[in-house]
């Protein structure tokens, strides 16, 4: 084979390494830009944490946590 089929083949493999590169990049980019958690508020937000077995069975549990910032921070302070 000649050197012009390696020259073609080594650059098109730097390009699709190069495409793949940057597209991973600015998927990073616009998931860190996503805003976490909920607004500070009144009420509780509820939180599901299902098990699910094979066969049926499970356990569901709910938890419910505050909005209010103040609130939050007393319950998980250390209880003297």
């Amino acid at each position: 084979m000649s050197t012009t089929f390696w020259t073609y083949c080594i650059c098109g493999l730097i390009t699709v390494i190069g495409c793949f590169v940057i597209i991973r990049s600015v998927g990073r980019q616009t998931r860190s830009e996503k805003i976490r958690g909920v607004e500070p508020g009144q009420g509780d937000q509820l939180i599901d944490h299902g098990t699910v077995l094979g066969g049926g069975g499970g356990h569901v549990t709910v938890s419910r946590v505050t909005r209010d910032p103040q609130q939050y921070a007393k319950a998980m302070a250390p209880k003297k």
